[in-house]
């Protein structure tokens, strides 16, 4: 019998490839894998640009010694030229070069320093070029803030500061004393610490390392070059007008850490108390931002109205703690709940750390 072609051939083969299913089983496991995935590349991120930060700070102490071994001293932290100034003199257009200019040579950026006249405020426009120019040595990658410039024309209670200041993200160890002269009065009259005569830069329960216009050599770090901060981390100004971290400026807040312990309400590394940092236009950066309670939220709260510049606290956007270069050149990591002060008569690990002579040392695993 005859038997036609079709007849003759075997079971019919199903065309290649996916169904719609399959396609999205395997569209789904990548997702899951995807989202598994993806915060440990997260957090390879953040320890690369931790390690980064780290590095910064090394460099940055290691220019400090190099500079200290020249001059005998450690460089002032802010610098204004008449010591008999008056409190607006911090915030006006005379504030003269801060440590991070005096440093520039032995951070090989000695093209950098000379293009700077010191003759001339640093806030003066001739000025401008050399005080925009992005350091990498001073800018921690984890804090997205520290791209975008100082702009002081942008609010009228900084615009005498002026325009393209570069942003920074570390601050000079300066006094648990408030940048002022004779406006607080906290241990018997420690509490200001702005000037070489000034109180609170005398007394060794409140002096720092680099004050201002003076400053200690490690002869005179009593509690031990190892057991005292040079620099620690802050964070870049959350609005364009926010002063906090520009590396150029003199005084609390841009480059400084002044009244970061038991004498003030900015007590200890990123509190997050409501009138913490002291800083110019505060009641604008709050409005920016959406109020005082997010301003808490992000960790980065400011003093209610626009105070003069002078007091800020370490801060930085690593979870858990900001890193410090200690006097010695070594990198250390301190933790949010290193033990603060709660009176202003006390002490605490925080304040020890940041004091450089009360004779009341301490071993680095307290941290």
């Amino acid at each position: 019998m005859f038997l036609s072609s079709r007849n003759s051939r075997g079971p019919a083969r199903r065309a290649g490839g996916f169904t719609l299913v399959e396609l999205l089983v395997v569209i789904a496991i990548i997702g899951i894998l995807v989202a598994m995935l993806l915060p440990a590349v997260q957090s390879a991120r953040e320890a690369a640009r931790k390690m980064q930060c780290q590095n910064n700070l090394k460099q940055l102490s290691l220019a400090l010694l190099n500079y200290h071994e020249t001059c005998k001293f450690f460089p002032p932290s802010s610098h204004w030229p008449n010591n008999g100034a008056t409190l607006g003199t911090l915030n006006n257009g005379q504030l003269a070069e801060n440590w991070v200019i005096l440093i520039l040579p032995n951070l090989e950026q000695q093209n950098l320093y000379d293009k700077f006249d010191r003759k001339k405020p640093i806030p003066d426009p001739v000025n401008m070029l050399a005080r925009s120019s992005e350091l990498d040595v001073m800018k921690c990658p984890t804090d997205p803030y520290s791209q975008k410039p100082f702009k002081g024309s942008s609010n009228s209670g900084t615009s005498n500061l002026g325009d393209n200041w570069g942003r920074g993200n570390y601050a000079a160890n300066a006094s648990l004393g408030f940048m002022t002269f004779n406006s607080h009065s906290q241990l018997g009259g420690s509490g200001s610490a702005a000037l070489p005569t000034s109180k609170g830069w005398q007394d060794n329960r409140t002096r720092g390392v680099m004050g201002a216009n003076s400053s200690v050599g490690i002869a005179e770090i009593k509690d031990g070059s190892s057991n005292t901060v040079l620099v620690a981390e802050i964070r870049a100004g959350v609005t364009d007008f926010d002063v906090r971290g520009i590396w150029a400026m003199s005084g609390g807040c841009p480059s400084a850490l002044w009244s970061h312990g038991n004498l003030g309400d900015a007590n200890g590394p990123n509190s997050v108390e409501i009138n913490a940092d002291d800083t110019l236009a505060c009641d604008a950066i709050r409005s920016a931002v959406g109020g005082d309670v997010a301003l808490q939220k992000m960790r980065m709260p400011c003093s209610a109205g626009s105070r003069p510049n002078y007091q800020q606290t370490a801060r930085s956007l690593h979870v858990g703690g900001i890193m410090a270069a200690f006097g010695d050149g070594h990198v250390s990591w301190i933790s949010d709940y290193v033990e603060r002060s709660t009176t202003e008569s006390y002490r605490a690990v925080w304040d020890r750390v940041m004091v450089s002579s009360d004779g009341d040392t301490l071993s680095l695993q307290s941290l």
